[in-house]
């Protein structure tokens, strides 16, 4: 009987009754509510387990989509929340590993469970509200998803380097130019554009940037100094060892020196 069946009934009776009325044994004191049953059906290879609470339809996101989610998280061990929002916006990309994971298999107006273990979530060192090597349940449901175009691609046959100077740095001529080769007084007016050299993801590109020679890297005023104006050369950044390949690890450029002006004065 539940303390508050037994103030109903209690107060009903007479006072008589009441002083009659036996006292409950120790041993069946109200139970402490039982804690959440906290379990998923599925597991991937990588150890998350997982439970369709309701399927979504539509394309899924991607590690560098987007989403809006509503979510809380508990800790698998006792059930406890640590955590919820209501139409939270973050990428998928920037979250622990689990829940990414599980982001990727939603659809739009889906809800899961979400059982991460330690290795996909915090880890050993935890993170403030979360304790140490601490299992972690999460309930989400996928709201909507927006994911950015891809980004360009440089061509396996135009990201590496035919030569190099001597401090290692490579470069090939894409494009001649007649102009003058800019000098530590000149400001350089250019196009570039960074990729990645093994995969040729493009990382960043500006137009018409203006470099005074004299403040820009070694490596890139050396880069400068080779290029004709209206020239378009690829810069391959050398090893930490020096050496040259083909495609080479790290970020490479294109660029195309559009003009040469005078450089602006420093100041003082």
């Amino acid at each position: 009987m539940t303390d508050i069946f037994r103030s109903a009934v209690l107060g009903a009776v007479s006072t008589a009754a009441l002083l009659a009325f036996p006292a409950l044994p120790a041993s069946a004191a109200t139970p402490e509510p039982a804690k959440p049953v906290l379990i998923c059906k599925v597991k991937t290879p990588e150890g998350l387990s997982y439970t369709v609470i309701k399927a979504g339809k539509g394309e899924k996101p991607g590690p560098d989509s987007k989403v809006e989610v509503n979510y809380s998280g508990r800790l698998a061990a006792d059930g406890s929340e640590f955590d919820s929002g209501e139409g939270a916006k973050f990428k998928v990309g920037g979250v622990i590993p689990g829940f990414a994971q599980g982001l990727k298999m939603m659809q739009p107006g889906g809800k899961y469970r979400l059982c991460i273990p330690s290795a996909l979530g915090y880890g050993p060192e935890g993170g403030d509200p979360i304790p140490p090597n601490a299992d972690l349940v999460f309930e989400v449901e996928l709201l909507s998803f927006t994911t950015p175009p891809p980004k360009p691609v440089i061509a396996p046959a135009d990201r590496a380097c035919a030569q190099s100077t001597a401090s290692g740095l490579g470069y090939s001529m894409v494009t001649a130019g007649t102009g003058r080769i800019p000098s530590d007084a000149d400001m350089a007016l250019v196009d570039f554009t960074l990729f990645d050299a093994e995969s040729g993801v493009v990382q960043e590109k500006r137009d018409w940037e203006k470099i005074p020679l004299a403040m820009a890297t070694p490596l890139f005023g050396e880069a400068l100094k080779m290029m004709p104006a209206g020239s378009t050369y690829r810069f391959c950044m050398p090893k930490p060892d020096g050496t040259m390949g083909a495609p080479q690890s790290g970020t490479n450029i294109i660029v195309t020196l559009i003009d040469i002006r005078p450089a602006p004065p420093a100041e003082d």
